[in-house]
């Protein structure tokens, strides 16, 4: 069979192998490919085709030394021959789509896996390569199942386990901790729940669903969310249907901006929610896509939920800090020259690594989403140092304005709650050593989509 690494195992004898003979030149041809020594297998199975032109484990034994030389054109007409003259052999279907898969011959590679599925739909290696299948294609959530259902069928299956295993790596992990981040959840239902009920609502960036079937839950008139990702909407739909949400939530596979009055949002909405902040605030297109929304989608006494948000940031210093930025020397050598390699900013939580604050806490930027925003920016800060230290950057956080009275900030402290977005260190060019009253001159930059924050000189 072929694996998940796109090799075919050797076949050692062919259930139609006419006699011993062929089935022994065969098996010769077999060990002779796993050697290297390719040309003597072909000429062995060639030797076993000459005596019977219609002989399907010479065929498949040449498909495979085709494979294992990159002709997957010859491998994928040798397959094809073979499944002619035995076509009720769900195998030879499956290692033929897997070929076709390599080929991008996508839609012969489903029809091949069908008919393998059809002659034993119980076969696990099929129902593998119909995962594999669905994730090229980018259906995480069809993939994961046939990759499950592949396991139930056998759980020692090597292919089944690792290919999931690179299937859910596609997943962005900082999904789970933002969904369990509470002081985060409770800010948005609180907003959701004082604005929305009467209201309709679109909330763009759906994830989990979680911020509509808030939405829907206050009482909104009705409630549409789209997501980018196809397989993340449809799961979102999963969960909403799970919920008893389905008929009050509508999910749109769609990036925001490919939105259309009249077939997607049957008017403008009256209040927008949003969660697509990242870590420096901007890194996921959210100037471009609230403005977008507000241009098109919303009407225009809509509401914005959040309304503002803002980039924070303190100084910053410790040993344990300074062992992730810089490198002076180890066991006697100097490995200084190294340093050119650490990038401006590193993200982190600053949670749960100890570091010194060494001033006060200073906002460089503030988005008003219910405004016009510059694309581009920059400003010069001077921030007042509050304790003595050895200072190798800034922390930076993210605050969020939901409505009047209600906001979050994910600033560090030892807290015990997931927090979804982490932080940015902006790494000085060198170590400061501070004392109290100094000041630290910061260039603030950002693009409209990234942010730098950097120190001046004197």
């Amino acid at each position: 069979m072929f694996n998940s690494l796109g090799r075919m195992q050797p076949i050692f004898q062919s259930e139609t192998a006419a006699d011993s003979e062929s089935a022994t030149l065969l098996r010769e041809a077999a060990q002779c490919t796993t050697r290297g020594e390719i040309g003597k297998a072909e000429a062995l199975a060639r030797q076993v085709l000459a005596r019977d032109p219609r002989h399907t484990g010479a065929m498949e034994e040449l498909g495979r030394i085709a494979h294992r030389t990159g002709n997957k054109r010859a491998a994928t007409d040798w397959l094809r021959k073979a499944t002619a003259t035995e076509p009720n052999n769900f195998q030879l279907h499956n290692r033929l789509a897997f070929c076709l898969i390599q080929l991008g011959e996508r839609e012969q590679a489903l029809r091949a896996i069908m008919r393998a599925l059809e002659i034993k739909p119980d076969d696990p290696d099929t129902i593998v390569n119909k995962g594999t299948f669905h994730l090229q294609e980018g259906g995480l959530n069809e993939a994961l199942a046939a990759f499950r259902q592949a396991l139930e069928i056998n759980p020692l299956h090597q292919n089944a386990r690792f290919n999931m295993m690179v299937a859910l790596e596609d997943v962005p992990p900082w999904h789970f901790p933002m969904m369990n981040d509470v002081p985060r959840n409770a800010a948005y239902d609180e907003a959701i729940r004082r604005i929305v009920p009467g209201h309709s609502v679109l909330d763009i960036g759906t994830g989990s669903g979680l911020l509509a079937m808030m939405a829907a839950r206050a009482g909104a008139r009705w409630v549409a969310t789209c997501e980018l990702v196809p397989w993340i909407a449809a799961k979102a739909a999963e969960v909403i249907a799970a919920n008893g949400l389905s008929d009050r939530i509508k999910v749109i596979a769609k990036r925001s901006t490919d939105l259309q009055i009249g077939s997607d949002l049957q008017e403008p909405a009256e209040v927008l929610v949003s969660e697509v902040f990242g870590t420096m605030v901007l890194n996921e297109h959210v100037i471009p896509t609230i403005e977008d929304a507000r241009a098109r989608l919303l009407k225009p006494s809509a509401v914005v939920i959040p309304n503002v948000a803002r980039a924070r940031v303190y100084l910053a210093g410790g040993a344990a800090l300074e062992s992730r930025l810089f490198v002076d020397r180890a066991v006697g050598f100097t490995l200084a020259p190294f340093n050119d390699f650490v990038s401006p900013r590193v993200w982190f939580d600053a949670h749960h690594l100890p570091h010194d604050v060494l001033s006060e806490d200073v906002e460089v930027f503030r988005f008003d989403f219910t405004r016009p925003l510059a694309r581009a920016d920059k400003r010069v800060i001077d921030v007042t140092v509050t304790r003595p230290g050895r200072c190798f950057g800034v922390v930076q956080w993210l605050h969020l304005d939901f409505v009047e009275g209600v906001s979050y900030e994910n600033r560090p402290i030892s807290r015990t709650t997931n927090d979804g977005w982490g932080h940015m260190l902006y790494r000085f060019s060198e170590p400061m050593e501070l004392k109290a009253g100094d000041r630290v001159r910061l260039l603030a930059q950002h693009n409209g989509h990234y942010m730098l924050i950097s120190n001046l000189p004197d």
